[in-house]
């Protein structure tokens, strides 16, 4: 029999291993649309990468039908769409500077808009699709994304965006931590998400219902969300890494690779999984979630619930992550007094649902808010000061 703690620990832990505080790995995906408020001009969209490939880019990864969906450079950047024309996405290769990351990020970001507003097409700063009603789902071809689509629309759903991910779009923070860190980071980056969501959130809804965050409503109410402790904010604490895998040992599997192929199946969690004879270790390779933090299998601590900001903030969520990283007492001391003073009782799942739908006013008066939101950037702030590398500039 499978030993799924192992698996777990081997997965999940043993990467932090030789890790330490300082490097940090961003991804950064765009909404993109055609300027004329209709669908996008897929052949027009997709020869962008003939034209990447002309500025140091070469293509690594193909679609079932030969095209080019991801490019690499020698820097380790990669530039691709993600699951769907419609989501372009920027990969940007850790390094324990940001800003430069920000500044190789600012030359392909250029570059790509320049070429695509020539076709009338462009990258907006937007969580959400603002042309969602005039466009397709004009999925990408690749593997995993077939699998994802296949999972979807198969398995039971509580609302009608059933292809959600190609009309939605996020900024994904990838810390470095050394294991030790694992239960205190998970955990106060898990209490951060309201936090996050009301500095950042910016993905209003289809349907002008008003909500602030409506990615988390597509996650949550998605087949994804019938899986175990895989979408959405995470309300255990962690004393200790052994609590960390007790967490992973309840979260779910839904997918595996068999003769090449991908197979879905009823979402399981993952101790149950691997007591199934024809279950097999590498299974776990195929593990995926999309809770709002997330441990990764490059030893990262990934922070993936922040929406794409409007021009001019895009690093503002991985510049506040990192911050926070680097002063995280007074981050979790300033935290406890707001959760005291306002007598606060509801749950990290709670306290992001209030924000994702406008409602916060439930948690707290407006200017209190705003104080524990200036209050948590200044302690940030501090954090960036700390690493003496002028990052601190990416915030407010």
């Amino acid at each position: 029999m499978k030993n799924p703690r192992e698996i777990i620990q081997g997965r999940f832990i043993t990467p932090f291993a030789d890790k330490n505080v300082g490097n940090i790995g961003v991804e950064l995906e765009f909404p993109l649309i055609n300027t004329n408020g209709g669908d996008i001009d897929i052949e027009f969209v997709a020869s962008i990468m003939d034209f990447i490939g002309e500025k140091g880019f070469s293509c690594v990864l193909y679609g079932t039908g030969g095209e080019k969906l991801f490019m690499e450079n020698e820097a380790g950047d990669c530039l691709s769409f993600d699951n769907s024309y419609n989501n372009f996405e920027f990969s940007m290769m850790y390094g324990d500077n940001l800003l430069d990351i920000k500044k190789r990020f600012d030359t392909y970001y250029t570059m790509v808009q320049d070429y695509l507003k020539k076709g009338g097409h462009t990258l907006v700063g937007r969580g959400t699709n603002p042309n969602y009603h005039n466009i397709k789902v004009n999925h990408t071809p690749f593997s995993t994304y077939n699998m994802v689509q296949e999972y979807l629309h198969n398995y039971p759903h509580k609302h009608e965006y059933t292809d959600f991910p190609a009309f939605m779009s996020s900024v994904q923070t990838h810390l470095d931590i050394p294991e030790k860190l694992i239960p205190r980071a998970y955990t106060l980056f898990s209490r951060l998400d309201f936090v996050r969501g009301l500095i950042f959130g910016n993905s209003p809804d289809f349907e002008g219902r008003g909500w602030r965050i409506f990615r988390d409503y597509l996650w949550e109410k998605s087949a994804f969300g019938t899986s175990p402790n895989i979408t959405g904010s995470i309300d255990k604490s962690f004393e200790t890494i052994d609590d960390v895998v007790d967490f992973y040992l309840e979260k779910g599997l839904f997918n595996r690779i068999r003769d090449g192929k991908y197979q879905v199946f009823t979402p399981t969690p993952i101790k149950d999984y691997f007591e199934k004879p024809d279950a097999k270790e590498e299974d776990i390779e195929c593990y995926l979630s999309f809770c709002n933090v997330e441990l990764t299998r490059r030893g990262t601590l990934e922070v993936r619930s922040d929406c794409t900001q409007k021009d001019g903030r895009f690093f503002m969520p991985p510049a506040f992550n990192l911050g926070i990283l680097g002063n995280m007492e007074k981050a979790k001391e300033t935290l406890d007094a707001f959760i005291k003073n306002c007598g606060i009782k509801k749950s990290n799942s709670e306290l992001r649902k209030l924000v994702a739908e406008n409602r916060e006013e439930e948690i707290a008066p407006k200017y209190i808010l705003d104080e524990l939101c200036v209050n948590m950037l200044d302690i940030a702030r501090d954090g960036l000061i700390k690493r003496n590398k002028g990052e601190e500039t990416l915030l407010p």
